[in-house]
């Protein structure tokens, strides 16, 4: 597992107010994870859609997202998503949300992006939509 702080402490992954780290597992995996941790706002959401896009291959492969342990979004992690879902679109790949918390999940039915992105209660329930007889 590598952790790549954004605002964190590359140990474990224990962001200050106001940043966010994200963690990345399996990552030579076909369908790498990457965990967000903290708060993903307008001074860490650049770095958070660089270290996804760089996770992704450069668009070679598909991501999970995992936000059990993102405790807030505003507008510009919703765009860094929303930037990542298209230029992972234009590459026949996807991106996969997981471990929605209720509020980040509110802010996605309010903002119309639960229809824009799958969502699953985790990575294994993504995989199986992914590999469906596995």
């Amino acid at each position: 597992m590598i952790s790549n702080p954004i605002g964190g402490s590359a140990e474990k992954p224990n962001p200050p107010a106001g940043g966010c780290s994200l963690v990345i597992s399996d990552e030579t995996s076909e369908l790498p994870i990457v965990s967000i941790v903290g708060e993903i706002d307008l001074s860490s959401a650049p770095g958070a859609y660089s270290t996804m896009w760089q996770t992704s291959g450069n668009g070679k492969r598909s991501l999970i997202i995992n936000l059990e342990e993102l405790d807030f979004m505003d507008s510009s992690g919703l765009q860094a998503l929303l930037r990542l879902r298209e230029k992972l679109r234009a590459r026949r790949q996807q991106v996969f949300l997981v471990g929605i918390k209720p509020p980040i999940e509110k802010l996605f039915r309010l903002t119309g992006f639960d229809q824009l992105f799958q969502l699953f209660p985790d990575a294994d329930e993504a995989r199986k939509e992914i590999h469906p007889t596995q």
